[in-house]
């Protein structure tokens, strides 16, 4: 059963046996509850059809499912080719504190016999409304004794469009560059960040009207987005932590996302490498990393 918050006219559902994820995000408008992000069916089965869910322990792929950390090779038995998005996205969370403007959802490795990551850890997520402003904050925890790679990130799917659905939107992220892939494997870096091409540079308002599925870097943790037709504007604002950001823009779908996160695809590999700036933490027992965005909701219809 999800939960439900309904504050500063917006409706938040989440579902904790899905890995927290979101069900629902919509804002009110003449009465009625529109979806800003791509409402889920309910019940929600898994993270893939979700609104949104959460990427921890490491965002994005790995590469083979394995990787290298201080000299040891570890392989995540995932059932992908590449191991994707973390490794709490299907599994249960606990309910922990709810009120009027939130709730607080609590995740812990070792309640599992099935984990992919080869290292205990917690998480903790917070979701919060207030004044027309979502935040969503996300903590991992070590909780061994070993160091381990950590990273973390949000994955949000937004309806392209508002109303008509031939309507339009807009996009602006400053980044500094974007890893470089290869056709026969997509969104794994094949190097470190590289110049924008044309239809990937958005530091200025322009349409989202190209297929995009990249992971960029030196992001200055702002984007915005606007549906002129709708008249709505949404402004996502990251936290220090999140300064890498995938836009995946998939050609013919009613949905595009923008993605909050820690680190390079394939970080763990890319840190593992000596590749500078790839935002991958590596926490002490005992240490944690965190992260958080924001979306503020302008509807002036």
């Amino acid at each position: 059963m999800p939960l439900e918050v309904e504050n500063g006219g917006l409706r938040l559902r989440v579902a904790p046996e899905v890995g927290a994820s979101v069900v629902d995000l919509s804002f009110e408008r003449g009465g009625s509850l529109v979806p800003l992000l791509r409402r889920a069916h309910e019940p929600l089965s898994r993270s893939s059809d979700a609104a949104c869910f959460l990427l921890v322990p490491y965002s994005n792929r790995l590469r083979d499912g394995r990787f290298r950390f201080e000299g040891r090779s570890y392989e995540l038995g995932h059932p992908k080719p590449d191991a994707i998005h973390g490794d709490v996205r299907d599994r249960r969370w606990q309910v922990g504190h709810c009120c009027d403007h939130g709730c607080t959802l609590t995740f812990d490795s070792r309640a599992f016999g099935d984990v992919h990551f080869p290292f205990p850890f917690a998480a903790e997520v917070s979701y919060r409304l207030q004044d027309g402003v979502f935040t969503n904050a996300l903590r991992v925890v070590n909780v061994g004794e070993a160091r381990m790679p950590a990273g973390l990130g949000f994955h949000p799917y937004f309806n392209r469009a508002l109303g008509p659905a031939s309507e339009e939107v807009l996009l602006e992220l400053a980044v500094r560059g974007v890893y470089p892939d290869s056709p026969e494997r997509p969104a794994l870096p094949i190097g470190p960040p590289v110049g924008l091409r044309p239809g990937q540079d958005f530091s200025k308002l322009r349409p989202l009207d190209v297929a995009l599925d990249h992971c960029f870097a030196g992001w200055d943790g702002h984007a915005e987005i606007r549906w002129p037709e709708s008249r709505v504007r949404v402004v996502m604002e990251a936290s220090a932590r999140l300064r890498h950001v995938i836009v995946y823009s998939p050609p013919a779908q009613p949905f595009f996302a923008v993605e909050p996160v820690s680190h390079a695809n394939d970080g763990f590999n890319l840190f593992a490498s000596g590749q500078p700036g790839t935002g991958v933490v590596v926490l002490a027992a005992g240490e944690s990393l965190e992260g958080s965005f924001s979306l503020s909701v302008e509807n002036s219809a």
